[in-house]
């Protein structure tokens, strides 16, 4: 997805709370589900808010130039969900902090998401959403140009002999995506919900492949968290590792987690 650090920008906007953003009538038997990689068009409900940190083992290079810079990093995300997506429009609001080399907080931006489900009570659930990155940017991100995303996911339900299991499907098209988030183009991806703490799934970016897991722990019910393997194939001398940890909380709103 994004600016300086594209392979942990992607990654946290693409998976931010998937876990507690499956809407309820896609949820099999508290199944957990994640899709890592690539945007959802699911958003945070309404009133939840959220903090993810991510670290990834190789920067990428999000200026226009190829492959990665031989270091790590980590990058910061802070947002809120508003609004409701079933009955009305929901939002999301994230400010991310790109890079945490350096000067804390010296490079970053804010992105927008819109989601609507399209799909009537008692079908499939099919939400559209219209996510708008790298607004405001400040630091190395004012290099990058803002872009602009439409994205459909669904969720159907798939029985592998041991109970039906919750999945997504996404398709997204954006202006910024191939072309070290350049040029416009396509991506899609699937998750697979195998247990109450486990999923896992396999995500096209637009120009490479990324294997992605996420888990959970019942002493830990407001977190989750993933781990990626990007570029898979190395199609673009990019492979890396990145992990994330994600903690939500609705206490800022008054609720009870």
């Amino acid at each position: 997805m994004d600016t300086q650090f594209p392979g942990l920008g992607l990654l946290a906007a693409a998976t931010l709370l998937l876990g507690a953003a499956v809407p309820a009538a896609a949820q099999e038997n508290d199944i957990y589900l994640t899709l890592t990689g690539i945007r959802s068009a699911t958003v945070a409900p309404g009133g939840l808010a959220f903090v993810s940190a991510g670290w990834t083992s190789d920067r990428v290079d999000g200026t226009g130039g190829s492959g990665v810079i031989d270091n790590t990093d980590g990058s910061l995300s802070f947002g809120a969900g508003f609004g409701s997506a079933e009955d009305g429009i929901g939002f999301q609001f994230t400010a991310n902090i790109s890079s945490l080399t350096g000067d804390f907080g010296d490079s970053g931006y804010l992105a927008l998401k819109a989601s609507r489900r399209v799909s009537g009570p008692g079908r499939l659930p099919v939400y559209l959403a219209l996510d708008a990155q790298n607004l405001a940017p400040w630091g190395d991100s004012e290099d990058n140009e803002e872009s602009l995303d439409l994205i459909v996911t669904a969720f159907p339900t798939v029985d592998l002999g041991a109970g039906p299991r919750p999945m997504m499907f996404t398709l997204g098209a954006g202006t910024n995506v191939r072309d070290d988030d350049t040029e416009p183009g396509i991506y899609l991806g699937a998750g697979l919900g195998l247990t109450r703490h486990f999923a896992v799934s396999a995500a096209w970016t637009g120009e490479d492949v990324t294997l992605g897991t996420g888990f959970r722990f019942d002493a830990l019910p407001n977190m989750q968290f993933s781990a990626s393997v990007d570029d898979v194939f190395d199609e673009n001398d990019s492979r890396r590792l990145t992990l994330q940890a994600t903690w939500m909380t609705d206490r800022l709103f008054g609720g009870q987690n």
